[in-house]
C-alpha cells in the first residue's frame, strides 16, 4: 500500500495534480508521524487504521464547512476523502451489513441494548476496517430495539 502511494505520488508530482499530491503527502506524512511514534514498522491493518482516521477527520471537516455555509470547502474535503478512499479495502454495503449484524445478534443471543457492547465488539473483530464504526452503531441499535 505504501509502495503504491510512492508511485503515485510521483506520478502526481509530473502531472502536476496539486490536489491528489496534497493528500498523498498528508496520507505519506500520517503514517511516517505514527512509525516514529511506535519506533517499528507498521502493519497493513495500522495504516489502513490511519487512512479510516484521515477519512473520519475530512468527514468531519466537511459537515462543519456545510454547517458553516462554505460548500466550496466542504466540496475540497469531500474529493480528498474520495482519493483516500481508493487505497482502503472496499467497505461492505448497508444489505451486507445488516446480514452480518442479524447473524451476530442471533450467534450471541443478544436479547436488549445491554448487549449493544458485546455485538459491536464481535463485529469490530470480525469485520475490522471494511465497515464504517458509525453505520455499524446504526444498524446494531435498530436492530435490537426490534
Amino acid at each position: 500500500m505504501l509502495t503504491q502511494i510512492n508511485i503515485d505520488l510521483k506520478k502526481a508530482m509530473k502531472a502536476k495534480d496539486k490536489d491528489k499530491l496534497k493528500v498523498l503527502r498528508a496520507l505519506k506524512s500520517a503514517v511516517q508521524y505514527r512509525k516514529l511514534e511506535l519506533k517499528e514498522e507498521l502493519t497493513e491493518a495500522e495504516v489502513i487504521s490511519i487512512f479510516n482516521g484521515q477519512v473520519k477527520q475530512r468527514k468531519q471537516s466537511s459537515e462543519l464547512y456545510i454547517q458553516g455555509e462554505r460548500p466550496e470547502l466542504a466540496e475540497i474535503e469531500n474529493r480528498e476523502i474520495k482519493i483516500i478512499k481508493s487505497y482502503l479495502p472496499e467497505e461492505l454495503s448497508e444489505a451486507e451489513l445488516e446480514i452480518e449484524v442479524s447473524e451476530t445478534i442471533v450467534h450471541l443471543n443478544a436479547e436488549s441494548m445491554r448487549d449493544m457492547g458485546i455485538v459491536m465488539k464481535y463485529l469490530k473483530e470480525k469485520l475490522g476496517s471494511n465497515v464504517d464504526g458509525k453505520s455499524l452503531s446504526a444498524i446494531v441499535r435498530q436492530k435490537l430495539q426490534s
